[in-house]
């Protein structure tokens, strides 16, 4: 049953307003709409006839419940093409599948260029645009105009009535011609919800900058498309699906810019697999020949998964590295920070890490993989191509990739900072695309996801450079001032929540399928090089009046002791140099900046430049590295596998009680810790390119917690040498000859059953003796 008893009176100017492009011809009058619907309700149809100021709350109720193209919105008409296969943004009419127009090309905001940057690509650009006062402009045109719409339908010819139901609260309505997935949100392309109550819509209507534009579709005059990446009310920021824009002619028309209901999709299907694709889902590699695959539509910025469309995570995505997969296990579903540094071209290992966890997956064959490579070089571009190539992944995978540069494009004009953020908006969308993709894998066909984001430190260089538009346009004053200056704000965070929080598993009635995902990030600079004036100066107390107070408190407890407050102890207790020199001052901001990330992620795996230096593979810092999947006794969630869970216990309290007893005496009788942790780091030593099964790895876990690798290491067999490589590799072999089926069950069940570990050690024990 359907009542407007609480409606507002529609102004049809406003419904015309808000609906200037409307064909459709069955709706020509939103009286013959009314009418139409009712006798199928066979209910009374009443719009109250007193006037009240319009609210796109009438709009948006009035169009869900008539289901036509009028003020429609991307939470109303969703479900009208749920099988819309679309995937360009280029200005090609939006047509569904059947043939309709889409309604998603309803007007929805104006707004005003402010600036336009072409891309060295040559085929895009960066706009910001000022947002309209949408609903002001149309509350006093309607005023003016002074016309109301009164609306009251017949009633139908009478007939035997049911027994009378309920009648329910007209604000929480969802009609039965809408299908279920408006409600449940999660498929289709956009982020639907059901229809809002009047005083949530009214209080949107009420501001404008409420509304979250991020993923919609741009028209401008021309018909040329793009699509808002980021939003800082009241500007939003498009990446342009073209590299020319006259801000001083005909295409800067005032009010020309239209911002859609609908958002800008891209397809998902298996034919991608093995192909390598723009952030709009268009083949890059030409000499194939490749066309654009046609699948099921995602949209590229969809919102985060609600708490109802999820389960909780309580299955392994197995890296094939046993020191990540033991002390910073990653659960499927979950997403995972992957902090390095930038020191040469080849990182900390970050990439191998996440090549080796690609190589795992498709060995396996359980998880389909998806990378994301956001790189404006195209040297460095082709590096990683390489590297998936000489991994044997790359026909495999899909690769959503960034454009080459076109050097005709002429970017003289632009300052560097420019070019790093006209670069950095291509990259934030392959992201989306890579992530939209999977998502849609997931969700259509319940499979389970993977998807390497490398890398997205350009994001933070394109909020930066937002920042600076801001404050052109409106004062340093008026922008925050710990954004201005690198600091975390509620925007930021919603803007990388909005990556990445996208990680996901599915609940069954959305699939039941998952998107786990790993997001490589940089921290610049050396840091393990040293500034002469840092290390030779000693601070004192008052230079860390400006720090936390944890800080200044663990500061005054090593002052109390009389030691020194050298830039050598600083660092050892992970304290930031209070006052020096600007490569510190870099490293500070590098550091807070991966804090804020990692205080939004589900877990980081850290990789240590100093380690890696000294050849520890890969170069992980347990103490720094963590999942948070899992954590609590109150919780049934894990990310770990129930095998690695029994042997790698108390493993991380061991590594730091040896981390802090290293540079004892002779007989302090820290010699036996620090054998320990030789011997696990023996165990977990792996190469680029040395993936392992869970079995082996448990089987070298086990060898270490059993001792029985002391005796290689007081040899010399330390983690990185041949005769520790050879040991590794000869027991590995005589356990997967000697109980191969011991070594199946482990992999299939993930499990180390005690039967299994007894046998395991007989065996490791004979090998040994």
């Amino acid at each position: 049953m359907v009542n407007f008893s609480t409606t507002s009176a529609l102004s049809l100017t406003a419904l015309s307003l808000l609906n200037n492009n409307s064909n459709n011809s069955n709706i020509s009058c939103p009286l013959q709409a009314v009418h139409a619907f009712a006798p199928h309700t066979h209910t009374h149809t009443h719009i109250n006839t007193h006037t009240h100021p319009i609210t796109r709350s009438a709009v948006r109720k009035y169009n869900t419940i008539t289901n036509t193209k009028l003020g429609a919105t991307v939470e109303d008409v969703e479900s009208s093409s749920p099988n819309n296969t679309s995937t360009s943004i280029s200005g090609d009419s939006n047509i569904n599948s059947n043939g309709n127009a889409n309604a998603m090309d309803l007007v929805t905001a104006r707004a005003d260029a402010y600036s336009f940057y072409p891309s060295p690509n040559g085929k895009s650009g960066i706009m910001a645009i000022k947002l309209r006062e949408e609903f002001q402009l149309i509350s006093e045109q309607v005023e003016d105009m002074n016309v109301s719409l009164e609306i009251t339908t017949p009633s139908p010819e009478p007939e035997p009535e049911p027994e009378p139901e309920p009648e329910p609260d007209n604000d929480d309505i969802i009609p039965a011609e809408i299908p279920k997935a408006t409600a449940s949100g999660m498929f289709g392309g956009i982020g639907n919800q059901a229809p809002q109550t009047s005083d949530q819509s009214a209080k949107k209507g009420k501001d404008k900058n409420g509304e979250d534009f991020v993923g919609k579709a741009v028209k401008f005059p021309s018909g040329r498309m793009g699509t808002v990446i980021a939003q800082r009310p009241p500007m939003a920021f498009v990446l342009c699906d073209f590299g020319d824009y006259d801000m001083e002619g005909e295409d800067n028309k005032e009010g020309s810019i239209n911002l859609l209901g609908r958002r800008t999709t891209v397809a998902a299907a298996d034919g991608l697999f093995g192909s390598m694709i723009d952030c709009y889902g268009s083949p890059m590699n030409a000499e194939a020949g490749a066309e654009k695959v046609e699948g099921v539509g995602r949209a590229i910025f969809a919102p985060i998964p609600r708490v109802s469309d999820i389960a909780l995570i309580d299955n392994p995505l197995l890296t094939g590295t046993a020191m990540v997969d033991a002390l910073s296990p990653i659960g499927m579903g979950q997403n995972m920070l992957i902090v390095g540094q930038n020191n040469d071209e080849i990182g900390v290992g970050q990439r191998d890490l996440v090549i080796g966890a690609i190589k795992t997956q498709v060995k396996e064959g359980k998880v389909k993989c998806v990378y994301a490579l956001t790189k404006e070089s195209k040297q460095e571009r082709e590096r990683v191509i390489e590297q998936l190539k000489k991994a044997g992944v790359l026909d495999d995978i899909v690769l959503v990739s960034a454009r080459d540069r076109d050097d005709n494009t002429d970017t003289d004009d632009l300052a560097q900072k420019d070019l790093e953020a006209i670069d950095s908006a291509e990259a934030i969308t392959v992201a989306a695309t890579a992530c939209s993709i999977a998502e849609a894998l997931a969700l259509s066909e319940g499979l389970n996801t993977f998807v390497v984001v490398d890398d997205i430190d350009q994001h933070k260089a394109f909020w930066d450079w937002t920042t600076r538009v801001l404050v052109d346009v409106y004062g340093v004053d008026a922008v925050v001032k710990d954004d201005a200056a690198g600091g975390a704000s509620s925007e930021m965070r919603g803007f990388y929540s909005g990556l990445i929080q996208r990680a996901a598993q599915f609940n069954t009635k959305n699939g039941g399928g998952s998107m786990t995902l790993a997001l490589l990030t940089n921290l610049q600079g050396k840091f393990g090089s040293k500034n002469e004036d840092d290390e030779n100066r000693v601070f004192q107390k008052e230079d860390f009046d400006e720090c936390s107070d944890k800080v200044k408190q663990r500061i005054a407890i090593i002052a109390d002791k009389g030691i020194p407050l050298t830039a050598a102890t600083l660092r050892k207790i992970q304290i930031p140099l209070p006052v020096a020199s600007e490569s510190e001052q870099s490293r500070l901001l590098a550091l807070q900046h991966a804090d804020d990330l990692i205080s939004m992620s589900d877990g980081q795996v850290w990789l240590d430049e100093t380690l890696y230096a000294k050849g520890q593979r890969p170069a992980m810092d347990p103490q720094r590295s963590i999942t948070r999947v899992g954590v609590g006794a109150d919780t049934k969630s894990r990310a770990d596998a129930p095998a690695m869970r029994g042997l790698a216990g108390g493993l991380r309290f061991d590594f730091a009680q040896a981390n802090s007893l290293e540079g004892a005496g002779a007989n302090s009788g820290a010699e036996k810790q620090l054998l320990k942790k030789q011997a696990y780091l023996l165990a977990m030593h792996q190469e680029a390119g040395d993936e392992r099964s869970l079995s082996e790895n448990c089987v070298l876990l086990l060898a270490a917690s059993m001792l029985v690798l002391d005796d290689i290491v007081e040899k010399g067999g330390t983690a990185g040498t041949d005769l520790g490589r050879d040991a590794i590799q000869g027991l590995i072999a005589h356990v997967r000859e000697t109980a191969p089926k011991a070594m199946e069950e482990i992999d299939e069940t993930l499990d180390l059953s005690e039967e299994v570990r007894s046998e395991l050690e007989g065996i490791i024990k004979a090998h040994s003796s």
